[in-house]
């Protein structure tokens, strides 16, 4: 006697559905509202550099699956640069989610850094950066109201500077 209290409970609670010639949603339409991968690249190598006037940036990537490291140096004329390592991943809309680890005036620093790829130019995303553990490892403020911005071309990863 329980169970059939039970189950006619649970039918009880079921929102009734009126015919009104329109389905109830399922889960095929719930799936077409998920974001969808646009623009992730196979695996491979992609190079970028950017030279304005005499200042140089070069960017390599290295992309296997989700993972991806490589390498950028930022080389201002005559000043001291910025060298060092990228890793982070790929997400499913091509983005990457990136730290960036490198030198700069005899010290080390850590740089969150999101970039795409896109028309064959790398852009980053430009936002006000913050040292919330004053300890050198930079984030974005905000990077809901960073912008992307600086296209590095596609280049030859022969003719980079290490």
């Amino acid at each position: 006697m329980f169970s059939l209290f039970l189950l006619l409970s649970a039918c009880s609670k079921q929102p009734a559905t009126q015919n009104t010639g329109e389905s109830a949603p399922t889960q095929a339409t719930e799936k077409l509202t998920e974001p969808k991968p646009v623009n992730k690249l196979a695996d491979g190598t992609f190079c970028f550099k950017k030279s304005l006037n005499q200042d140089v940036t070069n960017v390599q990537l290295i992309i296997s699956g989700d993972h991806v490291n490589g390498f950028m140096n930022w080389i201002p004329y005559q000043k001291d640069s910025a060298r060092g390592t990228l890793k982070g991943t790929q997400n499913q809309t091509g983005e990457f989610d990136l730290m960036y680890d490198y030198m700069i005036e005899g010290n080390k620093q850590s740089e969150t850094k999101v970039m795409k790829i896109e028309n064959e130019k790398l852009w980053f995303k430009k936002g006000e950066l913050i040292d919330p553990k004053n300890d050198g490892q930079l984030v974005y403020k905000d990077v809901s109201q960073a912008k992307y911005e600086d296209g590095l071309e596609k280049a030859d990863c022969k003719t980079l500077v290490e």
